[in-house]
């Protein structure tokens, strides 16, 4: 079949979503046009490459500490406002742009 060979270069150009979508097809996306489903494909690969670009950086920025704003300590002798603290997590300032 047709799809074969294609699907099989696309992983060879490691293309690894769209030789999915092309193995697996969604009988939805056929009813859409060439351009459309070419589209949606090339959206798809675009955000997984981003995606796994993203998680291989901060895997490799070893940053080994997950830090969350709930864990914050405010205790007595650590001059932190928590209304500041927590006013500033809401990132409200920046629509504000002040």
């Amino acid at each position: 079949m047709f799809n074969n060979p294609t699907v099989e270069k696309l992983r060879d150009l490691k293309l690894k979503v769209m030789a999915q979508m092309m193995s697996e097809p969604d009988h939805e996306m056929l009813e859409l046009t060439f351009e459309e489903r070419l589209g949606i494909m090339v959206e798809k690969e675009w955000l997984a490459k981003k995606n796994a670009r993203i998680k291989r950086l901060l895997n490799s920025a070893s940053l080994g500490l997950k830090a969350f704003i709930e864990d914050i300590d405010y205790s007595a002798d650590r001059p932190i406002d928590k209304k500041t603290i927590q006013k500033l997590s809401t990132c409200s300032f920046i629509e504000q742009a002040v």
